[in-house]
């Protein structure tokens, strides 16, 4: 864990009188799910700095020493301490309010845009985190993230226009949600662009394999996705190979949600 950051984010804590409700989570806070487990691969926590630039830590840094303080189970994403991320209307929204990413690709390493959040753990265990997301073409819908200074996780999302809850997980290794062995006490979550203009409006952190609270995600996204009050396939569950008009020239096109022509050779 990078100690330096959660000692900065802890110092602007005890001096703020007015923010002493730290977002705590733990078992008091978690409801009861009969959720079936999702098989959980485990990512614990190292003590190893994050793969960017120097320069992109020290920022990290003074971040953490400004780091919102938040109340309650859930962390509203639009509410951490923002640098290129902007805060965008929506009325879908949890408060009308969401995160967006700057509109710019960046896949091969952290974007710079960040959101870097603190938050309590009563107790110690194994977590997984959630985020509510809005991923509406196959190119807006990844992001960065990493925890106390640890690795950085590329998550990438289903594409879909609609809101959904999504556990996070490497990449597109979809169903198998990442845990993260956290300590109880002080942690910092930052979070990066990837995709341009993905939509972020929630996070969730929650022990075992239960889900949010309120959770309303129909279908079983990746694999599917509502559109139009249907549950549409992606073009990966239909074992499409290609996406669009001239890519499908000759073949029989399928209904899917993350191609406007989805077709099988």
């Amino acid at each position: 864990m990078n100690w330096s950051r959660v000692k900065l984010a802890a110092a602007a804590w005890i001096a703020c009188a007015a923010c002493r409700d730290v977002t705590t989570i733990g078992a008091e806070h978690l409801p009861d799910a009969n959720v079936a487990d999702a098989g959980v691969q485990d990512a614990s926590i190292s003590d190893a700095s994050g793969t960017d630039a120097s320069a992109l830590d020290a920022a990290d840094d003074d971040a953490a020493a400004d780091a919102t303080i938040f109340h309650g189970p859930y962390i509203e994403a639009e509410d951490g301490t923002l640098s290129e991320f902007v805060v965008e209307d929506s009325a879908e929204a949890s408060g009308g309010r969401t995160l967006l990413a700057p509109n710019v690709f960046s896949d091969a390493m952290p974007g710079t845009a960040r959101a870097t959040y603190a938050f309590e753990l009563a107790e110690t265990g194994d977590y997984i985190l959630w985020g509510r997301v809005y991923a509406p073409d196959i190119h807006a819908n990844r992001f960065w993230l990493q925890i106390d200074g640890g690795t950085w996780t590329k998550w990438r999302i289903s594409a879909g226009e609609v809101w959904f809850w999504d556990d996070v997980h490497d990449d597109t290794n979809y169903g198998t949600p990442l845990t993260f062995t956290l300590a109880a006490g002080l942690h910092e979550l930052v979070i990066a662009n990837a995709g341009p203009r993905a939509r972020l409006d929630r996070l969730y952190f929650t022990k075992d394999s239960d889900q949010p609270p309120g959770n309303d995600t129909p279908c079983r996204p990746p694999h599917t996705v509502e559109l139009g009050g249907e549950c549409v396939p992606s073009c990966g569950l239909l074992m499409g190979t290609a996406c669009g008009p001239v890519d499908c020239m000759g073949l029989a096109p399928l209904p899917a949600y993350d191609c406007d022509v989805c077709c099988q050779p």
